[in-house]
């Protein structure tokens, strides 16, 4: 490293396996380059992992899975956050921004059984278990049958309860099944046009104190520039919908070239009725590109899915 250069670098994260094992692939990245850069990782409880067993709904929170972290990046107790970028509000706090977004892993949900089965094989009525509004939401769309049921847990909990037989199947996240090595678990990559994925899902955020250009200098390696505008759209439709977690919308954004495409739902939370939009825009206005998308879908009677 240059001289005067900072030598240690205090990394924030949650406590579960994934987000040890995701911020744990940052830190090597981090140490790689930068040789001879110390990380030293904070584990830090947040709102909700210490209420896993209260429904997302009823925690009554936006952000319940980085605010802690957050607070500890405000008061100077850590230097960068490691978030799963899907757990992150459309606005983050004065005085905080997204310094660095990785290249993000498979955005997809994944169906996972313990026979195999699909979407279109799981027999009539099957119990589906999954904590998400959105993910609820759409399924019960596509399949009116399904029994969708809560599920918490971390990830190797709520394998646990399919394998125990609790569920017919679960949905989870592909990119979470992947980054641990489990991506043989998984029965089904839901396609996006069945089940939107969440706003950001497969993508890491590292967030900092605005202004810390030392750690924004040691960050700008991991930075990947098609995933960060990808990402910038989805959030802009998160914010312009002004919701959180809780939310049954998605959107999944890609970049080709100088062209950003988005696909965005909002659903019913019962699965009645679910509102699909598409539009592609230049990459450099994927936040535009979001917010009109947003406002298109509230003019279709989406606003009447935010108030219940």
């Amino acid at each position: 490293m240059a001289s005067g250069e900072r030598q240690v670098l205090r990394v924030g994260t949650r406590g579960s396996l994934l987000a040890r094992t995701q911020t744990e692939t940052v830190v090597e990245r981090l140490r790689a380059a930068h040789p001879g850069l110390e990380v030293v990782t904070e584990i830090i409880q947040t709102t909700g992992d210490l209420r896993r067993d209260v429904p997302f709904a009823q925690v009554g929170t936006k952000g319940m899975f980085v605010k802690e972290i957050e607070q500890a990046l405000i008061e100077g107790r850590i230097d960068v956050g490691v978030h799963s970028l899907k757990d992150m509000p459309g606005e983050l706090p004065d005085g905080l921004e997204l310094a660095c977004v990785p290249a993000r892993e498979d955005p997809r949900d994944a169906l996972l059984t313990r026979d195999g089965a699909t979407l279109e094989t799981l027999p009539q009525r099957a119990v589906v278990g999954t904590s998400s509004l959105r993910r609820q939401a759409q399924l019960r769309a596509y399949r009116t049958d399904l029994k969708l049921e809560e599920l918490r847990g971390n990830l190797d909990t709520r394998l646990r309860k399919l394998d125990e037989g609790q569920y017919e199947a679960i949905v989870l996240a592909c990119a979470g099944l992947n980054r641990l090595g489990w991506g043989a678990r998984i029965s089904e990559r839901i396609a996006p046009e069945v089940c939107v994925p969440a706003t950001g899902q497969g993508a890491l955020a590292l967030e900092t104190r605005v202004g810390d250009a030392a750690t924004l200098a040691l960050l700008t390696p991991l930075h990947d520039p098609d995933t960060a505008d990808a990402v910038t759209a989805e959030r802009s439709f998160l914010a312009a919908l002004g919701g959180g977690c809780t939310v049954p919308a998605g959107a999944l954004a890609q970049v080709a070239g100088r062209t950003v495409t988005l696909i965005a739902v909002l659903a019913a939370p019962d699965g009645s009725e679910r509102l699909l939009e598409r539009q592609e825009g230049d990459r450099t206005e994927a936040a535009q590109v979001g917010a009109a998308v947003a406002h298109r879908l509230l003019e279709r009677g989406g606003n009447a899915f935010l108030k219940g």
